[in-house]
């Protein structure tokens, strides 16, 4: 079954929405590796380039917690969150876009807001975890998933030439496109689980049965002999695609 369910992940759509999502979110990421010299450039001395770089983690670890506690209180709205989260931070890219080099502190709001991204990619990550069924695709997935993320970071910096300071017009841009990109992604993932759900749902309605929520495993005993032992479908090796009672959060 190995094989198969490896060709499963692969021709599954939603192992490519995923990976496409996970290469353009990590193209923000290289905002992380200048943000010194993003901040000296708007005129702060050393000293208060490095006070102004705190808030930062402050911003990114206030973004994340709000994100957990939100998918707790509101368990099925991964994709719902995950846009939200990416509003702030395309907000801060029009800020850093327009807003003249004197308004100082209009950038440093612009900047600290671009950390709110990372609220968006943790609810997509934790959609793509939940998203798959069965061992060696949950396994496969994650690997292209890592392939796309590793894309990303490649190339996240690559933009972000010194010619184009201390404005970087090209990079925020560039940024302002993967944040729009991310949201498009999100509303294809969120409309692709969704219609999958109806689409198993009519299904059932049409068959005029119940989906099989429980199997059966075999274990030998010591005498030699084979028992059956019943389970809930969920604990067997078997694929979301096999698994007509598996529905999608979104």
């Amino acid at each position: 079954m190995t094989p198969q369910r490896f060709i499963e992940a692969i021709k599954d759509p939603k192992t490519w929405l995923f990976f496409f999502f996970a290469a353009i979110a990590n193209l923000q990421g290289g905002v992380g590796v200048v943000y010194q010299i993003i901040i000296s450039g708007y005129g702060f001395n050393t000293l208060e380039t490095t006070l102004f770089s705190i808030p930062k983690g402050v911003g990114m670890i206030i973004g994340v917690t709000l994100g957990t506690i939100f998918i707790r209180r509101f368990p099925n709205s991964h994709t719902t969150i995950g846009i939200i989260g990416f509003i702030p931070s395309s907000i801060a890219c029009f800020l850093l876009l327009f807003l003249p080099c004197s308004a100082k502190p209009g950038l440093l709001v612009g900047i600290y807001l671009i950390s709110t991204n990372g609220v968006g990619f943790i609810m997509i990550l934790s959609l793509c975890a939940v998203s798959f069924a069965g061992h060696i695709k949950k396994m496969t997935v994650n690997a292209i998933f890592l392939v796309g993320y590793s894309l990303g970071q490649m190339l996240c910096s690559q933009f972000w030439k010194e010619r184009y300071r201390p404005r970087n017009t090209v990079p925020w841009i560039i940024q302002l496109m993967t944040h729009v990109g991310d949201i498009i992604l999100i509303l294809i993932i969120r409309w692709y689980l969704s219609s999958e759900n109806k689409r198993r749902d009519r299904e059932k309605l049409e068959c005029g049965k119940e989906c099989d929520e429980f199997g059966y495993i075999e274990r030998v005993q010591e005498d030699g002999s084979t028992v059956k032992y019943k389970v809930p479908i969920q604990f067997l090796d078997i694929t979301d695609l096999e698994n007509k009672a598996f529905r999608y959060s979104f």
